[in-house]
């Protein structure tokens, strides 16, 4: 019966130290993963902030691009008065640059952000790539290329920086109607070479079936 009682007592001990120990280790556990969030936040919210700006300043520049038409002052830039080239600069962004840690960010954010300077890339070789083969002085074409992209892209900038702040808790500050909007003018370059690229294209539709007509 001594002997059974002494078995009891040496499970029981064993079992109060491995419960001792598990909990020790759950509440290290738990002491890290407070840390570690604490850590993401802390990181989440300065990268959100340092980003945002460089994200806000990038669409700002798309929108500048967006609105060149290859004249300075209402007349071809170019300085033989007749030839129209672009007034601004494409615009760059390398995130790679920035001192944070992106793997804080969901991964679609985190895509969606160190993907811009290859969508950048491909914009500006479409762009060369429709610049060779336009008409001039006018360069129409390459133009409406160059406006339309750019202001699609930097729609697409501004969506990231909102989920940015959103992810981050940052507050979202949106124009009150009738102030001007940043987003809304890119929108509205895009809008118009819409209807007139439409409208080209009517105007050599109807031309191509006259042409038909009168053959």
């Amino acid at each position: 019966m001594a002997d059974e009682w002494s078995i009891v007592q040496s499970l029981i001990t064993a079992a109060t130290g491995l419960g001792g120990v598990c909990l020790g280790g759950y509440m290290t556990t738990r002491r890290e993963d407070k840390r570690e969030l604490r850590r993401v936040e802390k990181e989440s919210g300065y990268l959100a902030i340092l980003v945002v700006a460089h994200l806000d300043r990038l669409a700002n520049k798309c929108l500048h691009v967006s609105l060149d038409d290859g004249t300075r002052e209402g007349r071809p830039a170019a300085l033989d008065g007749e030839t129209y080239e672009p007034t601004i600069e494409t615009p760059t962004f390398d995130p790679l640059a920035l001192s944070v840690d992106w793997k804080v960010l969901p991964q679609g954010l985190m895509y969606g952000i160190l993907n811009l300077p290859y969508r950048i890339e491909q914009l500006d070789n479409h762009i060369v790539g429709s610049w060779e083969f336009d008409d001039e002085p006018k360069f129409t074409e390459s133009f409406w290329a160059r406006r339309f992209g750019y202001a699609e892209l930097g729609l697409a900038i501004s969506d990231l920086a909102k989920q940015l702040r959103k992810h981050a808790g940052l507050p979202i500050d949106e124009p009150a109607d009738g102030e001007w909007s940043r987003d809304a003018c890119m929108q509205e370059q895009m809008d118009e070479i819409t209807e007139a690229r439409k409208a080209r294209d009517d105007r050599c539709l109807a031309k191509h079936a006259v042409e038909i007509a009168t053959a």
